[in-house]
């Protein structure tokens, strides 16, 4: 994991590959943290993929990290 804030927009939307890059670790990290609650997804409408929102990778971050 990345030892700096996540620099991302509170309320952008990134999928888990940008999530991934953003908090410097691999995509199955990313679905480990989902599955244990440290990271929140939504399902987006229009094309059915997994999407989560800056501040919520940011929380993830100082869980995770902090």
């Amino acid at each position: 994991m990345t030892h700096t804030r996540p620099q991302v927009e509170p309320d952008g939307r990134y999928t888990v590959q940008q999530a991934a890059k953003a908090l410097g670790v691999e995509r199955h990290t990313i679905y480990r943290y989902f599955d244990n609650g440290s990271l929140k997804f939504r399902v987006r409408k229009a094309d059915n993929r997994r999407v989560t929102k800056g501040k919520w990778i940011v929380e993830c971050w100082e869980e995770n990290y902090l």
